[in-house]
């Protein structure tokens, strides 16, 4: 890190008294970065962390405080980091509002320790494939690269890592993007925005207001990429300052990335150039074109040489939990998609199959509409439905006249009866995509994951 940027980071943080609230990954990531930016850090949780974690986050000069989050925290604060699965609605933060104290999310710390351009992505669904993808592409460029945000690590405290001309590569969901101030990457992304997370936002216009703020500090010296097929997304152009981008999977489009006649094209300079045809890729269903034309169209923005893209692209096999084959037994095949949190990740993944399929659903309730979800799983030889959520879907598939339905009390039992509802109705398909989170039986999606395809290996047992 040069001489000059410590000073900048020297002006900001040094001394100053900050709040870090939740004792998560990005808390404490933030925490151990504003302590080493020179800040007087409190780093509070209702819970308790272990004594091992504790001594060394106090080794650091942070001060830990757990339990219950009195107002008396506030005393002398200058500014609030908020890790992302806490909102805003806290009493605390709301105390600091009033205050005057500004609260602010892991990823804004972040943008201001960053002399690296930050390359960020969001949307409701693809932005983990799209956001590892990119890494990729840039790693195998010889850029140096930090990836994170909402996946891996804490953006904040990776962003030191890098010098002036390097690419931070983030994943940033509507959670971050809530409570920005200054946060401006200098390329933004938005993938598609489909109706999620009414839990925390509360309606769909808060949560298309959340996923804006992604470009709302871009200048005409930044770069917007935008779904040209999403109505929201055409929406946001209208307000850019920024130089857009677009991305298509339906036809031609004069300034960005598109797939035609089942070729896909980069064409962000006014020459359309052959990217790949989609049979090279092994990335299959044609929702992941919208992915790989964004990172590639980012990618090539980086400097990223054309013939590094396509390397990247031809053995780049996706990740886990999404759609993904885990295993064939008495001629049914199983799919693990517990990466599809939302109704309009799972209409994709039913859609994908043309076979006789059974599909198991349900979760941490979202509070999302149903409707289409379930027009679209009328296609479906059988239904199992679990967790907390699994009564208003039972309901919702029955007002769309699905009447083969069961219940489950956890994930053991749906398997289970899935698999004899797959044999009962001749289906070879048994897909797995709750559309729901995880948090009502497991910490996460790719616990959830791992204990389906548990469950499955123990069918053959």
């Amino acid at each position: 890190m040069s001489g000059k940027f410590e000073a900048v980071i020297s002006m900001k943080y040094t001394n100053t008294k900050i709040l870090v609230i939740g004792a998560g990954i990005s808390g404490i990531g933030a925490a151990r970065a504003l302590a080493k930016a020179g800040a007087n850090v409190i780093l509070s949780d209702v819970k308790d962390l272990s004594a091992e974690k504790t001594a060394a986050l106090t080794a650091l000069g942070i001060e830990c405080v757990f339990g219950a989050q009195k107002s008396s925290l506030l005393a002398g604060v200058e500014q609030i980091i908020m890790s992302p699965g806490i909102a805003p609605t806290i009493p605390l933060a709301v105390a600091a509002t009033e205050a005057g104290i500004p609260v602010v999310s892991e990823i804004e710390v972040a943008y201001e320790l960053s002399q690296a351009p930050i390359y960020a992505i969001t949307g409701t669904n693809g932005k983990t494939t799209t956001t590892t993808l990119l890494g990729d592409m840039v790693a195998a460029g010889g850029l140096k690269n930090v990836v994170g945000g909402n996946i891996g690590k804490a953006l904040s405290e990776q962003v030191s890592e890098l010098s002036p001309d390097g690419i931070v590569v983030a994943e940033v969901s509507s959670f971050q993007l809530e409570m920005i101030d200054r946060f401006r990457p200098h390329v933004a992304a938005v993938l598609n925005i489909t109706p999620d997370h009414f839990e925390r936002h509360g309606d769909m216009d808060s949560y298309v207001q959340a996923k804006a703020r992604i470009f709302e500090n871009q200048t005409t010296d930044d770069v917007l990429i935008l779904n040209a097929q999403d109505p929201y997304c055409r929406a946001f152009a209208e307000k850019a300052q920024s130089p857009i981008l677009w991305v298509s999977t339906a036809g031609k489009v004069e300034n960005g990335a598109y797939v035609e006649g089942n070729v896909l094209y980069l064409n962000a300079n006014g020459v359309p150039e052959v990217l790949l045809s989609a049979d090279e890729l092994l990335l299959k269903g044609e929702y992941n074109w919208l992915n790989i034309l964004t990172a590639s169209l980012m990618a090539q923005h980086a400097g990223v040489p054309l013939s590094v893209i396509r390397g990247v692209l031809r053995v780049f096999k996706g990740l886990p939990h999404r759609v993904e084959n885990v295993a064939t037994q008495e001629g049914i095949t199983y799919y693990n998609d517990s990466k599809a949190t939302n109704t309009d990740a799972t209409i994709k993944a039913l859609q994908s199959f043309s076979q006789p399929l059974v599909w198991i659903a349900g979760g941490y309730d979202k509070g999302t509409d149903l409707t289409l979800l379930m027009q679209v799983a009328r296609k479906c030889k059988g239904i199992v439905f679990l967790g907390n959520s699994k009564e208003r879907f039972s309901i919702a598939a029955q007002k769309e006249g699905i009447s083969n339905i069961e219940l489950a009390g956890d994930l053991a039992q749906a398997v289970k009866k899935a698999q004899k509802l797959a044999q009962k109705n001749n289906a070879t398909v048994v897909l797995f995509s709750p559309a729901a989170s995880s948090y009502d039986q497991y910490h996460n999606y790719q616990e959830r994951g791992r204990d389906f395809c548990r469950l499955v290996a123990e069918l053959e047992n």
